[in-house]
């Protein structure tokens, strides 16, 4: 398949054109020759454009029907240069120095120069068409011009009319130049063709509907699924305008909704001014059922990443009235998706509570986010909260960045110390709560965001409300379910469980046995007021096995950490035995005369003695050890 036709106007050139050709070793097999004289060429290129040509080569008047006639297929003209055009002359000069030269507008032509040169009397003829031949030819005569010179219309006219007559040949390096510039331009079709398949293919495989206009709205591409969303054929789309379809387009850049069908439609509109490529705007259309899908999607990457609720309501431990009492209370909010407001002195466990609600809830597959409001200033908490475009202020991110609001989407977002957040911050979080929607710093876009909130404070919200230090209504939007935990102080028979199981956990974490612990210590700890309540007592266990690494801890140990004297105790704690704990009872108050009474019992078999007190051998030698070691 030849991909260059070379259309010659007579027989001269179409010879001199294949001599050219068969030089061409690298290309010869591209190129087809075929002579065709001004309108009679038309066919022979049609013919050559059926077998595959992508570029016409011609001269002079045929191309300039060529033009005409194939106005979207590359045309590359043989060039007549001055050299042609004097080798005609002074062949010409040698019948008579009277001579007319008659030539398309479109042919070089340096002639009146080149009539001084050579000594000769030339009248110079231009015509457009073929049948502005004949006419300049007998005008020619007219004027006492005796041969004619020109090209192959001129030629055929002369030789109708018995006249004389000289044809301007094109050299070989005029055929060489022209074909080299054919290669150029198939060389860059195939290279616009390739990047017109790619974005094609990009357009057609991405999910968004795309459309694309030139400089005056009038739609030059559009993807398949901008045609599924609209429900329009491509045929009643390309080349119309596009306001049409989208009436919004001459109110310039914007993002908004549209109901297409009965499906809404996110919006987006651009302009560009790419003169170059006849671009206006830049249309893409999406469903917001996608979109919410590749929210859904997006919020669980991110509870992949770590924003997930780790605790449950059995992980909350306590036999205490209070915390059964508050549990039972808070599993009943979890059932609800109203916003809850959480209060609790520092370290009774908000946190732990409002994981558990989430879990028990059905936003518990959604991500849970946690916010220590008195973490962040008020400009990094604005940010964070609600994320930010990229140029939004000095030092943002590349790309933006979304705001904590948006990642807890279709969950829960857990806002500590709300009391810490600023007034200016208070409102925007109010409105935000209203309309379940929030507007990242620096755009003009409002997300959707489906989000619960629980907050927790450890101050008095409503007597901040009376000073002035916080909002009243954006606290009554907060205290819509409310919460009191109460302190470790008001449930003492939850301390030692509390305690025995820290000392089971850190013992696990320290890779260590547990230590036998003097029944005063117990007493002490249980005595103590905690006012940071369970995680100073969580605090104070790893503390004690830390800094004690021995089988059996006395009470003034316990007591130099908690800071505390022997007489601050109840009087319960004046005997002098020995805690150790029993797999069935807890912990049990043995004597040194029991534990000697029940060893010379068993024969002073101690692995005997140690099952029947429900403790470890070595353990039971540790506390013989220790006996003997104060006599």
């Amino acid at each position: 398949m030849a991909r260059i036709g070379i259309i010659t106007p007579y027989r001269k050139l179409y010879f001199e054109t294949l001599r050219v050709k068969e030089e061409l070793k690298d290309i010869k097999k591209d190129i087809e020759v075929r002579i065709g004289l001004l309108s009679n060429a038309v066919d022979v290129a049609k013919d050559l454009i059926n077998d595959g040509a992508e570029v016409l080569i011609s001269r002079g008047g045929t191309l300039n029907y060529l033009r005409r006639e194939f106005p979207d297929i590359p045309l590359v003209e043989i060039e007549i240069s001055s050299y042609d055009i004097a080798e005609a002359i002074m062949e010409a000069k040698k019948v008579s120095p009277h001579i007319a030269l008659v030539i398309f507008n479109n042919m070089l032509y340096e002639g009146r120069d080149l009539a001084k040169l050579f000594g000769v009397d030339m009248k110079v003829f231009f015509i457009e068409r073929e049948e502005q031949a004949i006419d300049a030819v007998r005008r020619a005569v007219d004027e006492g011009c005796e041969i004619i010179v020109g090209g192959g219309i001129a030629n055929k006219v002369s030789a109708q009319m018995g006249l004389h007559s000289v044809l301007i040949s094109s050299g070989k390096d005029s055929i060489f130049r022209s074909i080299r510039q054919a290669q150029s331009i198939l060389r860059y079709r195939s290279d616009v063709l390739k990047q017109s398949e790619l974005i094609e293919t990009v357009m057609e495989n991405t999910p968004l509907g795309i459309l694309t206009t030139d400089m005056n709205g009038r739609i030059k591409m559009v993807n398949s699924p901008a045609l599924d969303i609209i429900k329009m054929p491509r045929e009643h789309v390309m080349g119309k305008d596009i306001e049409n379809i989208l009436p919004e387009l001459k109110e310039g850049n914007k993002s908004f909704l549209k109901e297409f069908n009965e499906n809404k439609i996110m919006v987006d509109i651009k302009r560009v001014d790419i003169v170059s490529s006849n671009i206006g705007y830049i249309v893409t259309l999406e469903e917001i059922s996608e979109i919410s899908k590749k929210e859904k999607y997006i919020r669980s990457a991110y509870v992949k990443k770590g924003h997930v609720a780790r605790f449950c309501f059995d992980h909350i431990i306590g036999e205490s009235k209070a915390i059964k009492d508050c549990k039972q209370i808070a599993e009943r909010y979890a059932s609800f998706d109203s916003t809850v407001l959480i209060f609790g002195e520092t370290g009774t466990g908000k946190e732990m509570f409002a994981q558990s609600i989430h879990n028990m809830s059905r936003r518990a597959k959604g991500p849970f986010v946690a916010v220590n409001c008195a973490a962040l200033s008020e400009n990094l908490m604005e940010s964070e909260l609600f994320g930010y475009v990229e140029g939004a202020f000095t030092g943002a991110s590349k790309g933006g960045k979304t705001g904590l609001l948006e990642m807890a989407h279709r969950g829960t977002i857990f806002l500590d110390e709300i009391s810490e957040i600023p007034p200016s911050i208070q409102a925007k979080l109010l409105r935000a709560i209203q309309e379940k929607a929030i507007m990242r710093l620096g755009d003009d876009r409002i997300i959707p965001v489906d989000v619960r909130i629980i907050a927790a404070s450890n101050k008095d919200l409503y007597d901040m409300v009376k000073k002035g230090e916080f909002r009243s209504d954006l606290y009554y939007r907060l205290n819509v379910l409310n919460l009191k935990i109460p302190p470790l102080r008001e449930r003492k028979g939850d301390v030692i469980l509390l305690f025995e199981h820290f000392v089971d956990l850190f013992c696990m974490k320290f890779h260590r046995e547990r230590p036998v612990i003097d029944k005063k210590g117990y007493d002490a700890i249980k005595s103590y007021d905690w006012p940071g309540n369970v995680r100073e007592l969580e605090n104070f266990t790893e503390r004690l096995l830390a800094a004690f690494d021995c089988a059996y801890i006395t009470a003034e140990k316990i007591l130099f950490l908690l800071g505390m004297k022997e007489d601050n105790l109840f009087e319960t704690c004046q005997n002098n035995g020995i805690v150790v704990e029993m797999p069935s009872t807890g912990v049990v108050e043995l004597n040194e005369t029991e534990i000697y009474r029940i060893l010379k019992e068993n024969n002073f078999n101690k692995s005997k003695t140690a099952r029947q007190l429900g403790i470890g051998r070595t353990t039971l030698w540790r506390i013989l050890k220790r006996q003997e070691n104060a006599r």
